[in-house]
């Protein structure tokens, strides 16, 4: 008689746990290949903002603004005055209102083509792409760059939709100093920093040195997918960018009520009080491009350095070891 050949029960179960076994082994080093693979993109495009602002610099002897707003809105809140000043016609700054630094630097990321479609003295929200129909898919501000994403964020495509029109979004904040957003009674708040409403700070100010200053951090789009406009943005009142375009080391949080600083932050944050300060996807903490154009991972623990790195001009000695 024929004997059938196979697995007892026993064997069956022995070779399932094997399996899960290896599985489990298995899981974590594909996880941090990943992870690895995150950073190291992430990296490379901020080295590639980096080149694109030095390049504008170069084009225009001093970096660009968060963003522009008249000197005299919104119940008078220090400023700067806008660089060229005001168009007489329109009241907006001569070079446009609101639009964000990532615009500026479009030419230099290849994106020439977003940027030779823009009507800089038109208010930034909505414009449209040429040749496509005026609706809101098709706005310049919903164009997806994906330089201006960081690879750890799974989000899909980091667009949203704001009165039926879309936006897209940015997980990299210029550094406008240590806080420049709603902190009581701030004179000139947060314009110590490099990228901030209304700044036109040139290479030679940066007197603390350009490899010991922070130009930009990494702060995800907020959980609501609301604050990190890559095109164009205000943030809250008085509207200088913050949380948006822009973000300070010590920003001011409403939600905690006290100053926040760079630390862990999650997506999953209904309150929102992670927009509020600089935070990665990566693990241990977040990449920083520095103002000679180099970038550096910064573990969380290192945090209590990054306010005398937010400043140009503070005169502080930074150790980094």
């Amino acid at each position: 008689m024929k004997r059938r050949t196979g697995f007892t029960l026993i064997e069956l179960l022995v070779v399932i746990a094997i399996i899960a076994i290896l599985i489990g082994l298995l899981l974590p080093a594909v996880q941090k290949v990943r992870e690895a693979a995150a950073r190291t993109q992430c990296r490379n495009s901020l080295h590639q903002i980096g080149l694109a602002l030095h390049n504008f610099h170069d084009t225009n002897n001093r970096f660009p603004s968060a963003c522009q707003i008249g000197q005299t809105w919104y119940g008078g809140v220090p400023r700067e005055a806008p660089p060229n000043g005001l168009n007489p016609s329109t009241g907006y700054p001569t070079e446009g209102p609101f639009f964000a630094w990532c615009l500026r630097i479009a030419p230099y990321l290849e994106m020439g083509n977003v940027y030779q479609q823009v009507q800089w003295q038109v208010w930034p929200w909505w414009q449209y792409q040429q040749g496509k129909p005026a609706i809101g898919d098709n706005t310049l501000n919903g164009v997806v760059a994906k330089i201006l994403q960081c690879p750890a964020d799974t989000r899909s495509n980091l667009t949203n939709y704001d009165g039926g029109q879309k936006f897209a979004l940015t997980g990299y904040m210029g550094v406008n100093g240590l806080c420049e957003g709603q902190y009581p009674n701030a004179s000139l708040a947060g314009q110590e920093g490099v990228i901030y409403v209304n700044s036109s700070v040139r290479m030679a100010q940066i007197r603390d040195g350009t490899s010991q200053t922070l130009l930009v951090g990494e702060r995800p789009p907020s959980t609501s997918l609301y604050y990190g406009w890559w095109f164009a943005g205000s943030g809250d009142y008085p509207y200088f960018g913050t949380t948006d375009v822009n973000l300070g080391v010590r920003e001011w949080s409403p939600v905690l009520g006290k100053r926040d600083a760079f630390r862990y932050g999650t997506i999953n944050d209904p309150a929102e009080e992670h927009r509020w300060h600089y935070w990665s996807l990566h693990p241990g903490g977040g990449q920083f491009l520095l103002c000679d154009g180099s970038v550096q991972f910064f573990p969380y623990s290192a945090d209590a350095i990054l306010p005398a790195m937010a400043t140009r001009n503070g005169g502080e000695v930074v150790s980094q070891n």
